[in-house]
């Protein structure tokens, strides 16, 4: 039987369609890393970029893992919702004073939690999860997927502070108010 370019073209399709679709089940199964999350996560750093996320600096103050040994913090809105930006500064010779005059040499990664509507994550008072590396683009978790959406590690150690909102306080000279709009 002599199959025609259409019918192997339509019958690979398929297994291109099955497989992506089986690949984003597996996905599925995990609270993160979504085709979904990961696009919102984009959504929310082009947000952040355009509104100057790497050129409005904040006090630095010192930090431990997993965000690293010097960190600033933002908070602010986008689209009406909170969201809360860490930017994790490591590596050698890091101190607030080297920071301080060069940040983009320390820099290791931007964490964001933004509060999503109600019923989003109830039992982990609703926040949505995402760290970044530098260029915007996600860290992965050992698994190979990508940081954002609910993500265990960050729901695990948040769910240690105080409270119910998983928000560790800032140190308060730390914090600058920006708001990020749409």
């Amino acid at each position: 039987m002599k199959l025609g370019k259409f019918t192997v073209a339509l019958a690979t399709s398929a297994f291109l369609a099955t497989s992506l679709f089986a690949a984003e089940m597996e996905k599925k199964a995990l609270p993160f890393g979504s085709i979904m999350d990961v696009a919102y996560s984009e959504l929310i750093w082009d947000k952040l970029e355009n509104k100057g996320l790497n050129s409005t600096p904040s006090n630095l103050y010192v930090g431990g893992p997993p965000h690293g040994k010097v960190r600033e913090v933002l908070e602010g809105t986008i689209n009406g919702k909170q969201v809360i930006v860490k930017r994790n500064y490591g590596g050698k010779d890091v101190s607030i004073e080297n920071v301080s005059k060069d940040r983009s040499k320390y820099l290791k990664a931007v964490t964001v939690m933004v509060a999503m509507e109600k019923g989003y994550d109830p039992k982990n008072a609703d926040w949505f999860w995402a760290k970044y590396k530098t260029d915007g683009t996600l860290h992965k978790a050992p698994n190979g997927v990508e940081i954002a959406g609910k993500f265990p590690g960050c729901i695990a150690c948040h769910s240690s502070a105080s409270g119910n909102n998983l928000v560790f306080k800032h140190n308060k000279e730390a914090n600058a108010e920006i708001v990020f709009v749409k």
